[in-house]
């Protein structure tokens, strides 16, 4: 149990070190300034052919797991992963089958990046070595065990489990910034006496169960590693992580940047006061004012420059002088709006009636089987009213019509009402001149939509500007139709 405690309490500050490896606080004042960027997480994914080395001779088997590794600097990092394991030992007529599951944290060396001249490195070399834990099953056959262990038939099943001890040595291969690959060798070694029973076979002493040396878990296999992580806290993408990167680079950079920066010269020959090295315009004339770039200022963007105008700020929209003063015209007097006002009036002529036959003009609309006048139509009959009203040359001709709903000769009387009823409600109502008014009537034969029954919008009276000489039409044959009554008098004309 203290084993496993110790194991446990490892893992626990190697994942703590790589979590504040890069969080160090600058001074007060902000005088240091750190040259290790924020690195990105590496997760790898590795497969191999594990065998166990111990008294009986190791057959291949096949293995695999995953492992997450992050940098502490640009030498060392932490890596901790899991491992899942199957292995075959055999000495005929003996024979041992292993599984194998362990987790483990390592510390890892990158020893070949204390080099600095390149600025990643494309092959990384590794050493590493670290603690774990792990637990197997072993199935033995013809095996003899030790008087603790023994089975009359000599086979059986052991499970065993403990702290696992692990080094190795592996090189990895740049691919791209995101993913590399890598080839590694780790021998796993349980600590204690479960060390020697991997293979099935316990080498022990007359004397007593102690075994005399332990069997060791091979693993030789290949990593694909990929790299995680975006930007930093300041928006800027992560390094690669640290092992595969130059210490030195970021010094580098910024010795480059020096470098390059131009050395300063304070000669100012305009004597604008905008040295040369950021003055766009050197030659400006002297005593003219000047932009912090050193061009020379034209406020009003006039195209004359304003030490030459006599007016920096002239109005907007105006055209300018030589001398850069705005061209605006002279207030309008009260006498030159007459002036325009009378020579519009005298060109003014008022428009011919010839085009009213292209007018406008409401159409309404009657309830079914109906001429009454609604009170939702007397709107429209006052507009029609007020078009007569203000043109006392124009004659209108009021159409009634029907729907499909009843016989032919029905709908010729009823729309012959709808017709009278709207001219009587002018005449009457509004008090339009019956001799202005053209009564005609089209029954069921003029529809507005196809509609074979009863449709409102076919059962209306509309209005037009009426042709010359054209008079009121007949009252067609037959006897009265529709409901309603007619609002007019003898007086009227009815």
């Amino acid at each position: 149990m203290t084993v496993r405690n110790l194991v446990f309490a490892v893992l626990f500050m190697c994942a703590g070190i790589s979590l504040s490896a890069q969080d160090a606080a600058a001074p007060a004042g902000g005088a240091y300034r750190s040259f290790t960027p924020a690195d990105q997480w590496e997760l790898g994914l590795h497969a191999g052919v594990p065998f166990v080395s111990g008294d009986l001779d190791g057959k291949l088997g096949f293995g695999g797991g995953l492992h997450v590794r992050k940098a502490l600097d640009h030498i060392f990092s932490v890596r901790v992963g899991g491992l899942y394991a199957k292995t075959k030992n055999e000495v005929d007529p003996s024979s041992a089958e292993m599984s194998w599951i362990s987790g483990s944290a390592q510390l890892v060396v990158t020893v070949n990046n204390f080099r600095f001249d390149k600025p990643y490195r494309k092959v990384a070399v590794n050493l590493f070595a670290g603690l774990g834990y792990s637990s197997f099953t072993t199935d033995y056959k013809n095996i003899e065990q030790s008087p603790e262990r023994m089975s009359p038939t000599a086979e059986g099943s052991i499970d065993g489990d403990g702290a696992t001890f692990e080094a190795g040595i592996g090189l990895a291969f740049r691919v791209s910034p995101k993913f590399n690959i890598g080839v590694e060798y780790t021998l796993a070694s349980v600590l204690g006496g479960n060390g020697d029973i991997l293979d099935g076979d316990e080498n022990y002493r007359e004397t007593g169960s102690a075994t005399s040396y332990s069997d060791y878990l091979h693993y030789p296999h290949i990593t694909l590693n990929f790299n995680l992580g975006g930007k930093d806290k300041n928006g800027a993408p992560k390094s690669e992580p640290l092992y595969w990167a130059n210490p030195m680079a970021q010094v580098s950079d910024a010795i480059a940047a020096l470098e390059a920066r131009p050395v300063y010269d304070p000669t100012d020959t305009d004597s604008d006061g905008v040295i040369d090295m950021i003055d766009q315009e050197k030659e400006s004339p002297a005593g003219a004012r000047v932009d912090p770039r050193g061009v020379t200022l034209d406020s009003d963007m006039d195209k004359v420059m304003d030490y030459k105008d006599k007016e920096p700020f002239s109005p907007p929209g105006y055209t300018v002088d030589a001398n850069g003063v705005a061209q605006v015209p002279k207030p309008i007097t009260e006498a030159d709006v007459n002036r325009i006002v009378d020579a519009k009036l005298a060109n003014f002529k008022l428009p011919v009636q010839e085009g009213l036959s292209d007018w406008f003009l409401p159409i309404i609309n009657f309830s079914s089987n109906s001429y009454n006048v609604g009170y939702g139509e007397y709107e429209k009959l006052y507009q029609i009213a007020q078009v007569l009203k203000n043109n006392s040359k124009v004659r209108v001709a009021v159409t009634g019509h029907t729907d499909a709903v009843g016989s032919e000769g029905y709908n010729n009387v009823l729309s012959y009402n709808r017709a009278m009823a709207a001219i009587e409600f002018l005449v009457n109502q509004h008090g339009i001149s019956r001799d202005r008014l053209v009564l005609d009537y089209a029954g069921e034969g003029s529809t507005l939509v196809p509609a074979k029954g009863s449709s409102e919008l076919n059962r209306r009276a509309d209005f037009r500007v009426a042709k010359s000489g054209e008079a009121d039409k007949a009252r067609p044959e037959g006897p009265d139709a529709g409901k309603g009554r007619f609002m007019g008098n003898k007086a009227s004309g009815f």
